[in-house]
């Protein structure tokens, strides 16, 4: 299979996840209002435990396996390439089948002690078996991402949406009238469903186009800075847990915090006066729809996360700290080119949004508190990839420490109040992830440096207060002329081309940048080209 640029497999793995995340944002909506926010919540309240299980049992796999395979393309290296593929694969497997035993004897214990609502054990359980899917998925993905061949879990990912919205869709719908909590084990059944296809998906591309014997491997461009020909068995895999154990650990981190928060906060619910079920109501209103139209431009930056690991680990291999520098710069432009803008938006219409896509307007005061931590959340992935690429694991773990440390202590200390409850779990996010973030930007600072154009930042800074302004100015003349639905799409719609014209016209971006986009590039040049000053 031909390998792809680092513009054009960012841009493969963005429409992906943006169609991805499109699709999953009319099924989270749809299923809001067939299983409430106390459906989402009883969801939600378990995931966190499958995130830490499946943490522990991917090990960080899929970086290490993606930075091992780019470094082997340098030098040709097959024989490592089938090693790194071997053993990641024998581990995992071994991971996911403790672990799914584990969680099927153990799983009414877990339900009963560490969540206050025992129907959870239902989802929890009926979760199990997608421990042993996603293992064998991630050493797919990780390879594919190695060999910068974007396309193929791409479409996974597209695969693995559609499956998953029809089968929760069914299954939920089907299950509801024995009880919400058999609707929410509807939900965690129909993300099997989706999680198996993807997984085949990717096998069958691997088994006839990309297995590592049928590898076109390139003759190296650049002298490497190591060699791995005729590398031991035992150097192999040194090498591939070098990566992934600090990887795992700083995903572990996360995770374990991740399984904490809604311990914590359910309790912390409860002492501030709430019964389980409103506590139920409020956490899935944060977790489950909050969350999620936070992290959405995440859909843009966890692509170019995704595609800086390989991209910088083979110009770490063969020598290019010009290529190295080079990605920072533009992983920071383009972030801040989507984090300004759509964090603006998400702070200045939190409320119209949760009320049109949820029906839930009290879910806006938590959207508005995040909000402002939107371009640090978005910046954190690019951060965290160019870490892993020069071998700096250890450092994000570290950080990633400190950041959830934090979260949780917030939580702890204020969610417990009944004037504050659930507001205080909004502000520790946003606390968390700016913490991390810096952490992160300090340390790629110190182990490569740090440039980042003043005079750039400070035109997309200026355009999207430009952008903000004049969306206030529109936002009550649509209202009177259309349903508050219509009117908030073209607000959204208009605010984004307002956006871009004014990036065009301080030539922050030129058509000849939109002209290097693939598929779409050209066309949205020729029409930029019509503005003046867009050359």
């Amino acid at each position: 299979m031909k390998r792809q640029s680092f513009i054009a497999g960012t841009s493969i793995l963005i429409a992906a996840s943006l169609i991805t995340r499109l699709l999953g944002f009319v099924y989270r909506i749809a299923l809001t209002r067939l299983i409430g926010p106390e459906g989402i919540g009883l969801f939600q309240m378990v995931f966190p435990i499958l995130t830490l299980v499946l943490t522990i049992v991917t090990a960080g796999m899929g970086i290490a396996i993606s930075k091992l395979v780019a470094e082997s393309l340098v030098t040709g290296d097959r024989t490592r390439i089938r090693r790194v593929m071997r053993y990641s694969f024998f581990i995992t497997s071994i991971m996911a089948v403790m672990f799914t035993w584990v969680m099927l004897r153990y799983g009414k214990t877990i339900s009963l002690h560490m969540y206050t609502d025992k129907r959870a054990y239902y989802p929890l359980i009926t979760l199990t078996p997608v421990i042993g899917i996603i293992a064998i998925s991630s050493v797919l993905r990780g390879y594919f991402q190695g060999l910068q061949q974007m396309s193929v879990p791409s479409v996974a990912s597209i695969i693995e949406t559609l499956i998953r919205i029809i089968g929760v869709w069914i299954i939920a719908a089907l299950s509801l009238k024995k009880g919400i909590e058999y609707a929410a084990a509807g939900v965690s059944a129909g993300m099997i469903l989706g999680e198996l296809a993807g997984c085949l998906y990717m096998y069958y591309a691997y088994r006839r186009y990309a297995s590592v014997k049928k590898l076109d491997l390139p003759t190296p461009t650049a002298k490497p800075l190591a060699n791995t020909s005729g590398e031991r068995p035992a150097q192999t895999m040194r090498a591939l847990l070098q990566i992934a154990l600090p990887v795992t650990f700083s995903r572990l981190i996360g995770s374990i915090a991740f399984a904490l928060e809604p311990i914590l906060v359910m309790r912390a619910l409860l002492t501030a006066g709430l019964t389980a079920t409103a506590s139920t109501k409020l956490y899935g209103a944060y977790s489950g729809m909050a969350i999620p139209l936070l992290v959405f431009p995440t859909v843009f930056t966890y692509s170019l996360a995704v595609q800086l690991v390989p991209s910088i680990s083979e110009a770490v291999a063969s020598g290019r700290r010009g290529t190295v520098a080079r990605r920072l710069t533009q992983s920071f432009r383009v972030t801040a080119l989507i984090g300004f803008p759509t964090s603006l938006m998400l702070l200045q219409y939190a409320t119209p949004l949760c009320t049109v896509i949820y029906a839930q307007p009290q879910v806006g005061h938590i959207l508005a508190i995040m909000a402002p931590s939107g371009f640090l959340l978005y910046l954190q992935g690019p951060l965290s990839g160019i870490l892993q690429g020069i071998n700096r694991a250890s450092t994000a773990m570290r950080n990633s420490l400190i950041g959830s440390g934090f979260k949780l202590l917030i939580i702890y200390m204020f969610a417990s109040n009944p004037s504050v409850n659930i507001n205080a779990v909004a502000w520790s996010l946003t606390i968390a992830v700016s913490l991390t973030t810096i952490l992160h930007m300090i340390s790629v600072h110190r182990a490569i440096g740090f440039y980042v154009d003043p005079r750039d930042t400070a035109k997309t800074l200026l355009c999207t207060v430009l952008m903000g302004v004049s969306m206030h100015m529109l936002w009550p003349i649509y209202q009177t002329v259309m349903s508050r639905s219509i009117a908030l799409s073209a607000l959204l719609f208009t605010g984004f081309f307002i956006y871009l014209i004014l990036l065009l016209l301080t030539r922050t971006i030129t058509a000849n940048t939109l002209a290097r986009l693939p598929g779409v590039g050209r066309p949205l040049s020729r029409v930029a080209r019509l503005i003046p000053f867009s050359r």
